[in-house]
């Protein structure tokens, strides 16, 4: 039997999909990123100081060269020419002792993912293709999030007890992310305290652990910090259930010698016998994952169940989720079916003026992405009259001129030829570039960009993209490029945005709408 249809059989055995279970190998192999002591070590050598003396003054403890690390940046941080402006760009995250070594950490990990050689491109695509229920992560950069950018993202132990989530298309950052700094496992006070989380942590991960296979890639076997969460986990599950978890937890083990992937058996915690694959590539085992059978995608099924738990909650199904009355249904002999559907509601409830799009998980990120993208495939009028309305919260920034535009209610030069809106799209109608441009400090620091006043394109090539978010929206409307602007935001559309920077981002986007849709700049 091949490896392949090996691994598959096993996959049937259960009626879950996997989830994975990734470390910092994974990094390391797509992006070429440090290990833990590389890192430490760079960050040691940005401030000039000896890593040598640390590591002894640790005793070659990781987590004590973090913290003492952490306080040196505490000291010597402020008044470094290292820091640059990052105190203005992280001041909300600059909180404790140990925020600016975990703000110049997160700052060098925010592109990372970025990194990936050609040569993994095909394997990348691979991955991203897998029917996967989530994934657990230690990992602090914004690779996974890259990958599977329909799936959501809690960020440390505190996201994961605080948010409601429901165990498909999630990401679980247990150690913390780049996008949020303080969340950071890095120093020995950091793992003091992960563990004294680490039950509530593994109760959280043992229905995972129960209901899925779950596949370890990018880890050793004897990586303490893993084999610490399962011993939790395993002191969690009654004797009985033992011969089942060895069936769910599968190690991967990158090997140079494997010529080709291998699924054998292993033991660790000296007591649990786990499933051990040894391959020199992930290829197929992505391409064993990218063909499991799923009718209803991942984070399609992960919005059905959170609407349909907001319904149960609340008894309100907020305009996304058709409800039909209990007295309209059709019984047969006391049997009633009970019907679940994604997609455009318009295909199932029309009204007599407006075929409603309501589709399940309308948002403003949707809203976004179709402005950029053009791919949404909506009904303008529905958009403004039915989604709009409702997601228009106070001063929030959102694109309308595109869908003003193309119901056929803008005039020549910009005005709105009816007046059926709501309050809130009428408040809008009024706006222009200048609205979106904030004042004090960054009009100053505009003025002293040369390349804000040539074009988008030249301005997002001579800064970094940070500085390229706040800057953008002083570029002269008659110097944006639209088609540059467009394929800039389509190449950033799926970061892994910071809350400011996702602000930022979604203000260049109402600029691009208004200056393309609105009649006011310039002809389409």
């Amino acid at each position: 039997m091949t490896f392949k249809k090996n691994l598959s059989d096993h996959f049937k055995k259960f009626s879950a999909s996997p989830f994975l279970f990734v470390g910092s190998g994974m990094s390391r192999w797509y992006l070429g990123a440090e290990n833990w002591e590389e890192l430490l070590k760079r960050f040691c050598e940005l401030i000039d100081d000896n890593y040598t003396k640390i590591r002894s003054q640790a005793n070659g403890n990781l987590m004590k060269i973090a913290s003492i690390l952490a306080q040196s940046y505490s000291d010597k941080w402020w008044d470094s020419d290292i820091k640059g402006d990052k105190d203005d760009i992280y001041s909300e995250h600059l909180l404790k002792m140990d925020s600016p070594i975990k703000v110049e950490i997160s700052d060098y990990l925010k592109n990372i993912h970025k990194n990936i050689q050609d040569e993994y491109q095909a394997e990348i695509e691979l991955l991203a293709s897998s029917k996967i229920d989530g994934v657990i992560t230690t990992n602090w950069d914004l690779f996974l999030e890259s990958i599977f950018n329909e799936f959501s993202i809690f960020v440390g132990q505190d996201g994961l007890f605080s948010s409601r989530n429901h165990g498909i298309a999630e990401i679980y950052k247990i150690h913390g992310c780049s996008s949020e700094p303080n969340s950071l496992i890095l120093t020995s006070e950091d793992y003091d305290l992960f563990r004294k989380k680490n039950p509530y942590l593994s109760s959280k991960l043992l229905t995972v652990f129960i209901e899925h296979p779950i596949i370890f890639l990018g880890y050793s076997l004897t990586d303490p910090h893993i084999l610490e969460i399962l011993e939790e986990i395993v002191q969690c599950f009654p004797e009985s259930k033992m011969d089942a978890l060895k069936e769910n937890i599968i190690f991967v083990e990158w090997s140079a010698d494997a010529n080709e992937p291998v699924l054998t058996e292993s033991i660790i915690l000296k007591t649990l016998p786990v499933k051990l694959i040894r391959a020199s590539s992930y290829i197929e085992i992505f391409e064993v994952l990218s063909e499991v059978k799923r009718r209803i995608p991942a984070h399609i099924f992960r919005q059905i169940k959170d609407e349909l738990y907001e319904l149960v909650v609340t008894n309100d199904p907020k305009g996304k989720l058709y409800v039909k009355d209990a007295d309209d249904l059709d019984e047969t002999e006391g049997q009633r079916d009970f019907v679940v559907g994604y997609g455009a509601i318009s295909k199932i409830k029309k009204s007599e003026e407006i075929a409603k799009q309501g589709i399940i998980g309308v948002s403003r990120e949707d809203i976004v992405r179709d402005v950029i993208f053009d791919s949404g495939g909506y009904q303008e009028k529905s958009i403004i009259f039915d989604a709009l309305p409702n997601l228009i919260k106070g001063p929030v920034n959102i694109p309308i001129y595109k869908y003003l535009n193309g119901a056929g209610l803008i005039a020549e030069g910009g005005g709105v030829i009816t007046d059926d809106l709501c309050d809130s799209i009428k408040s809008r109608i009024d706006h222009g570039v200048e609205k979106f441009r904030p004042s004090g400090h960054e009009v100053r620091r505009s003025q002293n960009i040369p390349q804000v006043q040539e074009g988008i394109e030249e301005l997002y090539n001579a800064v970094d993209f940070n500085l390229f978010l706040r800057m953008a929206v002083f570029v002269p409307s008659e110097k944006v490029d639209l088609d540059d602007l467009k394929n800039i935001l389509k190449k950033h559309a799926y970061d892994n945005f910071s809350t400011g920077e996702k602000s930022q981002f979604i203000k260049i986007v109402c600029v691009y709408d208004l200056i393309k849709y609105s009649r006011k700049y310039r002809q389409i």
